[in-house]
């Protein structure tokens, strides 16, 4: 596996979402928009199947509002799996601040290339926003195979890729990535955006305004749209050390569950309400069809369930 600096690349990613991890979970704004993204979906199953069953979050991270959200449907018992160890504290400690109790989850060190269950161990497995962070094509597929192979005959599969294609995915972020890379200022200033550093720089912006031109500018309703959240947003696109997200198309993702052994696979589509300025884009995020969501989004958003039927 290559490395960088000794450390592999699946280190240094799960090093780099456990920085952004920690600051969604000590900003109650973010995580609750997060949360809110699986708040009114059963994700297309019958309310009454989840009671009591269990559930595997692979790759879970350290914030935990979609383990939250497994928890809140009524999973007898959700775990979840993550390389390392430093992970683990963090995320009981997230899990338990928003009221969860102990008995209602289990943390422990694991990889979604070798998850440390036996075959069919859970009624429900969830892989979301992981496999396209991988080292290649292969790994996706073995990862894919993995959580295939835990989920129990009758259970489902639940796996997210985020969107595919576009100007954004196509252009924009590869080259603001390949930047991030070669230059100091430019990785300096991701690595350290915040609010404040943001709503500072339009006060700078508006004070020389007035002071050359003798004009005001009304940079408020700017600043309310560029918190926390989004430069969370800019981190988690333009940090990421490898980005499979154009290779996950809907038809590859349909023939990984097809050839699994999963039924009744269907793609999931429903609208993410934003607060930020992303909700001047969120209409296009979710009308795939709309010419210039095709040209910015190409296929959408790309997340997928499936019923293993053998």
């Amino acid at each position: 596996m290559p490395q960088k600096n000794g450390e592999s690349l699946h280190q240094l990613t799960r090093s780099v979402y456990e920085k952004q991890h920690e600051r969604i979970a000590k900003d109650d704004a973010t995580f609750d928009r997060i949360y809110g993204i699986y708040e009114n979906t059963n994700f297309g199953i019958d309310p009454g199947w989840w009671s009591g069953k269990t559930a595997l979050d692979a790759g879970c991270g350290n914030f935990g509002a979609f383990m939250l959200r497994l928890i809140h449907l009524g999973f007898g018992k959700v775990t979840g799996i993550d390389l390392g160890e430093s992970w683990i504290e963090k995320l009981r400690t997230s899990l338990e601040t928003r009221g969860v109790s102990n008995e209602c989850f289990e943390l422990r060190t694991g990889s979604v290339l070798d998850i440390p269950y036996p075959d069919g161990q859970f009624d429900f497995v969830a892989i979301n926003g992981v496999l396209v962070h991988l080292d290649s094509m292969e790994e996706i597929e073995k990862g894919f195979a993995e959580g295939a192979r835990v989920c129990k005959k009758g259970g489902y599969f639940f796996t997210t890729y985020g969107p595919c294609g576009g100007a954004l995915m196509d252009a924009v972020f590869p080259a603001l990535q390949q930047y991030y890379r070669r230059n100091d200022d430019f990785k300096s200033f991701i690595d350290t955006i915040s609010p404040d550093v943001i709503h500072d720089t339009f006060d700078k912006v508006a004070r020389d305004h007035k002071e050359f031109t003798g004009e005001s500018l009304d940079v408020e309703i700017f600043k309310g749209l560029l918190g926390l959240d989004f430069c969370v947003f800019l981190q988690n696109f333009i940090q990421r050390p490898t980005d499979f997200s154009n290779e996950c198309t809907p038809g590859l993702v349909e023939n990984m569950y097809k050839s699994h052994g999963f039924g009744e696979v269907k793609r999931l589509h429903h609208y993410v309400k934003r607060t930020d300025i992303r909700k001047l884009f969120a209409p296009l995020h979710y009308d795939w069809n709309h010419p210039v969501a095709k040209a910015l989004y190409g296929s959408g958003f790309v997340q997928y369930i499936g019923r293993r039927d053998r």
